[in-house]
């Protein structure tokens, strides 16, 4: 092939569209930077298969592992864990019993368990069961690793377990009074970290909110079918989906119809002290704690 000779009037051409490339990349990168991701998960496991395991949202959270699991039973499975991580398990689909030493929980569907003592733990899944559980493996900086032990001469768990159903209830001024909201793992349980649900009939939405100081994640749980927002962009999140509130960014969610908003929040805080966020999240007094 002949190639032309360069000119001073090629060069500066060549440059100029080096520079506009350039820019282009730059925009594009920013732009897809702002996009929400969202992941389903494959809830119908082969027949010939006993398990079936897919990490979600992989490089989303550069601490943070996602993995989604299921057993068919008869089955039982064993985790080991490590100090350096702590680990997050929520049961959406299925029954078993999970046993840590001497310790037996029955888990079923929404029910979360975090080995707080407990260096393992074992899922039994009986015949005819198949059991779907999400697994958040975070990483623990030196700090975190410093509190949980602190944490663990307060709170005394040795696995941390709860059903959303008795979770302690809350209101916010985002959400309408229709919304049932929950707090299903409080602050300092482990570090850095807080869940709860969200559950509202629609039509219904939450209002538009920031908070840069924590990365969050939504859970779609059994019949969810909501839309959610991001700055200029909406992405659906059905049932047995995950997604990724880009980091900073006004976001909402709303439900139309007769359908049914029902997601887990996940905030994973930056720092410590961003976690004063959760105050605006206000306990609704029950008869326990009424005077």
């Amino acid at each position: 092939m002949k190639l032309s000779k360069l000119t001073s009037g090629n060069i500066f051409n060549l440059t100029h569209y080096a520079r506009f490339s350039f820019f282009v990349v730059l925009i594009s990168a920013c732009s897809r930077s702002s996009d929400i991701a969202v992941q389903s998960m494959k809830m119908d496991l082969p027949a010939d298969q006993q398990s079936f395991s897919e990490e979600l949202l992989s490089g989303e959270l550069t601490d943070l592992k996602i993995t989604h699991k299921a057993i068919v039973g008869p089955a039982m499975q064993k985790f080991v864990f490590s100090e350096q991580n702590t680990d997050m398990f929520i049961f959406i689909k299925g029954n078993g019993q999970l046993k840590a030493d001497s310790i037996k929980f029955d888990v079923c569907p929404e029910s979360i368990a975090i080995p707080i003592a407990s260096d393992s733990f074992s899922l039994e899944i009986p015949d005819g069961e198949v059991l779907h559980f999400v697994r958040f493996s975070k990483q623990l900086t030196t700090s975190d690793q410093e509190d949980i032990k602190k944490f663990n001469l307060d709170n005394k768990y040795q696995v941390f377990f709860r059903r959303f159903s008795e979770c302690e209830p809350y209101t916010e001024k985002i959400k309408s009074p229709n919304t049932v909201s929950r707090t299903v793992l409080p602050a300092d349980i482990i570090p850095r970290v807080s869940l709860g649900t969200v559950e509202v009939p629609g039509p219904d939405e939450v209002g538009a909110h920031e908070h840069p100081m924590l990365e969050q994640l939504f859970l779609g749980l059994a019949g969810n079918d909501i839309t959610v927002h991001a700055g200029d962009k909406s992405v659906g999140l059905k049932e047995y989906s995950i997604l990724h509130i880009p980091l900073g960014s006004s976001h909402w969610a709303e439900v139309v119809g007769n359908k049914k908003m029902y997601y887990m929040w996940m905030d994973f805080f930056i720092t410590k002290e961003g976690q004063e966020w959760l105050k605006t999240h206000k306990p609704v007094s029950t008869g326990k704690n009424k005077k």
